[in-house]
């Protein structure tokens, strides 16, 4: 059965779109016919969709096969056609499309492609990462990545039978900022000795011209301390020896009595 556009087969699951962000689209379109999968719902998880695919391709359909990879692309991102033209284009012509417009998980385009290198005896496998997708203006890049794959989707329509499974991927597009520690020492070291050369310099200038007791300090508070300590311990000692100095003593005390009382006394 053939089906008529991308957006046409993702419109069932448009409100969908917008509410699950963690989650990418899966398109499979090939000019064999094959049967229907067993389901078609629209919102399934990586391993029923790798399930779907292996069975799909089970008997090698076609010659070649190309595989896209999208990253950071949603459902919603692929319903205008004026957006993916050549993509669009390629579905139309397309003789069987399997599509899942939520897939829950991270798709491992490279299970895919051993899977089908395993299946088939020597196939025809390309393998195309696309640009991801900004946070802003994600329109502009996805018509640039449209012309690339136009172009490659040409060449595939001139050569024969192909299958080409298209599918996001997500994968972070903003650089998380790093402080550099090392730079910023350095420079806060530079405006350090900057600001201290020049301090010194406008020092240097201020007292170059200035007479001696104003340019040097020769009266500190530790001197002063000194100072008034010194003073008390000398008026202490100058009290001890004015005291001492000032006693009177009669040589008489010293001598030895030899009259009768002392004579008395010694009986």
């Amino acid at each position: 059965m053939r089906l008529v556009s991308t957006a046409a087969a993702l419109a069932a699951c448009c409100a969908s779109a917008h509410a699950f962000s963690d989650t990418s689209p899966f398109i499979m379109w090939t000019t064999a016919k094959l049967e229907n999968p067993a389901t078609s719902d629209q919102i399934q998880s990586m391993g029923e969709v790798h399930t779907s695919v292996e069975k799909l391709l089970a008997d090698c359909p076609t010659e070649r096969y190309l595989i896209v990879s999208q990253p950071n692309v949603h459902a919603g991102d692929l319903l205008p056609n004026d957006v993916s033209p050549n993509l669009d284009r390629s579905v139309r012509k397309a003789e069987f499309m399997y599509t899942v417009a939520e897939v829950a998980g991270q798709l491992d385009m490279q299970t895919i492609s051993t899977y089908i290198r395993r299946a088939c005896e020597k196939p025809f496998i390309d393998e195309l990462e696309l640009a991801a997708l900004p946070s802003d203006n994600g329109a502009e890049t996805l018509k640039k990545n449209d012309e690339e794959l136009g172009m490659v989707l040409e060449q595939y329509e001139r050569e024969g039978s192909y299958t080409v499974i298209y599918a996001g991927i997500r994968r972070e597009t903003h650089k998380t900022y790093q402080a550099d520690f090392q730079d910023y020492q350095e420079n806060v070291h530079t405006e350090l000795k900057r600001s201290l050369h020049g301090i010194q310099q406008r020092a240097d200038n201020s007292t170059r011209n200035l007479p001696l007791f104003e340019k040097y300090q020769y009266f500190s508070p530790g001197i002063f301390m000194g100072l008034v300590s010194l003073v008390v311990l000398m008026s202490i000692l100058y009290a001890g020896i004015s005291a001492v100095a000032s006693l009177e003593v009669p040589y008489g005390a010293f001598d030895k009595e030899m009259g009768p009382a002392a004579q008395k006394k010694q009986q």
